[in-house]
């Protein structure tokens, strides 16, 4: 169980998306756990701001966002699809600058070691994009004019740091373990893309859970969510799928 120590728990969101899930989630968690949300450029309050097209660039900037405020905290992080890589690029980097990751939570993403399909969805026409990220759940059918020329610029910059991004072939296994979460209806991400996870972490543990892309049940309850809060309450005992 979690003991009396505060964790800090650093969540990615996908591909042109915000941090209102993450928000949500600071009512269903713990109190022990505190939810830390980097300010991405781009969304939000850093609308302005150019986004970044490789993933390195994004968790440059967070480690000097972050730098300093996360001592004497226990360190988790957690990120969906884009937000995957970003979670573990930072982890990576984590522990080759001597803090401690005590876990990794990732979800509907390809391992960091597979390429992706050569789908270039960050280079499509614009309709093209727009029906393919209809297709995964991940465009509100009424999006108006305005919002998507603010919008489209950030999401194909994500797709490209996504699309483009692999880890080097020299690094080490993470020290922390790896909590993996894959939807058994994602349109976007096969569970043999997903699976080289395992080659990772020493400490894998998977999830498939019956919801598409977004980990999202019919009703729009969030079945990530419940999934990772009892990986964070037993922080050992999920049952691997598979082992490499």
């Amino acid at each position: 169980m979690l003991d009396s120590t505060a964790l800090s728990l650093i969540c990615f969101p996908h591909a042109g998306g915000g941090m209102g899930r993450y928000r949500s989630w600071r009512a269903s968690l713990p109190d022990q756990v505190k939810v830390v949300l980097p300010i991405l450029p781009g969304r939000e309050g850093r609308l302005l701001d150019l986004p970044h097209e490789q993933v390195s660039a994004v968790t440059d900037e967070v480690m000097q966002q972050l730098a300093g405020a996360l001592a004497g905290t226990r360190i988790a992080i957690a990120g969906l699809s884009y937000g995957a890589l970003l979670a573990y690029d930072l982890a990576a980097r984590l522990e080759a600058a001597g803090h401690q990751v005590e876990a990794l939570f990732v979800a509907s993403q390809r391992a960091p070691t597979t390429a992706a399909p050569v789908l270039n969805w960050h280079a499509m026409d614009q309709q093209h994009l727009l029906d393919k990220l209809r297709q995964i759940d991940g465009l509100e059918a009424n999006m108006n004019e305005e919002f998507l020329d603010l919008f489209l610029p950030v999401i194909r910059a994500d797709l490209r740091a996504s699309e483009t991004y692999l880890q080097a072939a020299r690094q080490a296994p993470l020290r922390c373990p790896i909590y993996l979460y894959h939807g058994s209806a994602d349109p976007a991400i096969s569970a043999a893309d997903a699976a080289p996870w395992c080659r990772e972490s020493g400490q894998f543990f998977s999830r498939s859970l019956e919801a598409g892309h977004f980990l999202l049940g019919p009703a729009g309850d969030d079945l990530w969510l419940e999934a990772l809060q009892a990986d964070l309450a037993t922080h050992v005992s999920v049952t691997a799928e598979a082992a490499c």
